[in-house]
């Protein structure tokens, strides 16, 4: 068992901003939602996982602490110390505590999972939501974070469809690339994350294939070569620097594009690439599943 990919958590200086430019691009937003520890966050709903933008909302808070010991909002902090971008990768977890347990069983060692609540502003009122987290962090790679995340009331999730239909025709998070001075050894932080069988070398590095979407972790120059817009790119620190997204119509995106005058890269006849710049300090690339 490898642990699918549920949302990326992309850091942004200013959640405003950076949720009138996901619109533009074609993204329906959900509600703003606020942390207990001083963050709120913007969620795109795909239609088996999604995106959340994430910034420092309350900067008195963001000292705190779980009952572990670790301060999410101060990852967050720091991703953003070096620019916008990926902090951490939600990993789908529908059984906490037997998913704790085969962590464990692959050595990683240290968390354990954690609950917190929050309201969600549904269309039919406020209502508490809940939601198990297990952090696997490494200090000395923190933009390698992943975590186990389960929603403890999935019922109340996802309420609105509407939320999962976007202008630019985005249907789900396939690929996320990360970037490694040294891929050999952060794999190994993937590897007691998804077990041995996940890891497979690439070109440039590694493939963590998870039940839901593939993780790539290369080096600077494999990454320049997936990416034209990221050549040159540095590898230190390491961390996560662009998205895969399947959508229906990649004519229908550059058409939505074009017309709001924002800068994409087309690839080829099926995948257009978001530069860096336009949202969160990380690439988008939109590939045509169908059609």
């Amino acid at each position: 068992m490898s642990f699918g990919i549920d949302h990326p958590l992309v850091a942004v200086a200013d959640l405003d901003v950076a949720a009138e430019r996901a619109e533009a691009l074609g993204f329906t937003l959900n509600p703003r939602h606020s942390h207990p520890w001083g963050t709120d966050n913007h969620l795109l709903f795909l239609h088996n996982n999604f995106i959340e933008l994430i910034g420092i909302a309350h900067p008195e808070l963001t000292d705190y602490r779980d009952s572990n010991g670790f301060q999410f909002a101060k990852v967050v902090e720091a991703r953003l110390a070096i620019g916008e971008g990926i902090a951490m990768l939600a990993l789908e977890s529908e059984a906490m505590s037997t998913d704790h347990a085969l962590l464990t069983a692959r050595g990683f060692e240290g968390h354990s999972p954690i609950e917190f609540r929050r309201l969600a502003h549904l269309a039919s009122g406020d209502v508490e939501v809940g939601v198990a987290l297990n952090i696997l962090h490494d200090p000395q790679q923190p933009f390698l974070t992943q975590f186990l995340c389960q929603q403890l009331r999935p019922e109340l999730f996802r309420t609105d469809p509407s939320l999962e239909r976007h202008a630019n025709t985005a249907k789900s998070i396939t690929d996320i690339w990360y970037v490694s001075d040294n891929p050999a050894r952060d794999a190994e932080h993937f590897r007691r994350i998804h077990g041995d069988a996940a890891i497979q070398a690439q070109a440039g590095g590694f493939k963590i294939h998870t039940d839901k979407g593939v993780c790539h972790l290369l080096s600077d120059w494999a990454i320049g070569e997936h990416f034209e817009v990221l050549e040159g790119l540095s590898s230190v620190p390491a961390r996560a620097v662009a998205l895969t997204l399947a959508c229906e119509d990649i004519a229908a995106a550059m058409n939505h594009w074009q017309q709001r005058s924002l800068p994409f890269v087309p690839v080829n006849a099926h995948e257009a690439d978001i530069p860096p710049e336009v949202l969160g300090g990380t690439v988008i690339r939109f590939c045509q599943t169908t059609g």
